[in-house]
């Protein structure tokens, strides 16, 4: 063994400090680019997720409405959803609200859902949105758009759902429950589909059921953690938003329209205000009302098949005002499959007959084959 002071040694120590230090430059030079690819693209524009229209992946959902109850323990549910959106991003001017550019003229997109049953007051799922093929204007500025021109397909950010029943109200009266969202960032940020970051929402829903209508409303907050200005710079500033909710929905059957009861009619009223860093419905700041979209949606839920298992969901989607991603007109069709009992409320009536499925016959002698409980 050679000793610590010769000379063979010190070379050896030479040798290895080289390669190690070698070794640490490539280590920080493969770092750095992958931090430069990645601050890269954090500076992608727009960055935004644009779409104003996202489903919901409770099988008892309409395009807007959703119930306060969930579907029961360990019963699951998926879905598609089908869409098309004329003029669904539209650029302004500032000052004269002019039609600048339309980054996104049309749009064909598809909703993928999935969702279960968490105990008899829980529900989780998730939905991944798609653009299936979009077009608009080319030769965007460099302010407005990384690509300069939307891409042709892209994958949106990823969506965790959930909901907590509170009060159910399957028997009418007054329903609560916390409904809860967090977005990931998997979407194409150069598409109006990708915020680039984690998103957080948490929303209060309440709801009076008549049994067969029903009024409710929902209100919330998002969380962006990460803040945009599009166009940039000196363009609307993306911040935390208030989202808002009013659902009127009715059952056709109670018009003697729908003998067997399969049919549920919506009219809702929905979109968000912003809640930082600019001020809601233009207070303060002259750019917050394209950040304040508003829709009115109309559709259609008709369950299909002898046992209601398959249900299609069929509506449109209209835009109020001219809020960034607000589009003209949005045409959406849903199909969903959620394998259930067959008798939801237990009364020993099969739903395929049952015109009250979610309320038990009360059995009082008069009528006692429809499955609804009668006035006394």
């Amino acid at each position: 063994m050679r000793p610590p002071s010769s000379p063979g040694f010190l070379a050896s120590i030479r040798a290895r400090r080289g390669a190690l230090l070698a070794a640490s430059r490539g280590a920080f030079a493969v770092l750095g680019v992958l931090l430069g690819e990645g601050a890269a693209r954090a500076q992608a524009l727009p960055s935004f997720d644009a779409r104003t229209f996202r489903p919901s992946a409770d099988p008892s959902a309409s395009l807007v409405y959703e119930p306060v109850g969930t579907p029961g323990p360990w019963l699951w549910n998926v879905g598609a959803g089908l869409g098309y959106a004329h003029r669904a991003v539209v650029l302004r001017g500032a000052r004269t609200g002019d039609e600048a550019f339309v980054p996104v003229r049309n749009q064909l997109s598809l909703d993928l859902v999935g969702g279960l049953g968490l105990g008899t007051r829980g529900f989780v799922g998730v939905a991944v949105p798609l653009a299936l093929a979009q077009e608009g204007s080319g030769d965007l500025p460099a302010n407005t758009s990384t690509a300069r021109r939307v891409p042709t397909t892209a994958l949106g950010d990823v969506a965790l759902h959930g909901k907590a029943s509170v009060i159910d109200n399957r028997d009418g009266g007054l329903g609560v429950a916390a409904l809860g969202a967090v977005s990931l960032p998997t979407g194409s940020q150069e598409s109006f589909l990708g915020e680039g970051a984690v998103t957080a929402q948490g929303r209060v829903l309440a709801s009076y059921s008549f049994v067969l209508a029903e009024l409710s409303g929902s209100l919330g907050y998002k969380l962006r953690t990460a803040r945009r200005v599009w166009p940039d710079p000196g363009g609307a500033r993306f911040g935390d938003e208030i989202p808002f909710s009013l659902s009127l929905t009715l059952r056709p059957s109670v018009l003697r329209l729908d003998a067997a009861n399969r049919q549920r009619w919506e009219a809702s009223l929905h979109g968000w205000v912003p809640a930082g860093p600019v001020a809601p419905f233009g207070l303060g700041d002259e750019r917050s009302p394209p950040l304040s979209p508003a829709m009115l949606a109309l559709s259609d839920r008709v369950e299909l098949g002898r046992q209601r298992d398959l249900y299609v969901v069929v509506g449109v989607d209209l835009g109020l005002g001219s809020a960034i991603g607000v589009p003209s007109f949005r045409g959406l069709v849903q199909l969903g499959w959620s394998p259930r009992t067959h008798d939801e409320d237990g009364d020993g009536i099969p739903d395929d007959v049952d015109q009250c499925r979610q309320i038990p016959e009360d059995r009082d002698g008069f009528e006692d084959s429809d499955g609804c409980p009668e006035i006394d």
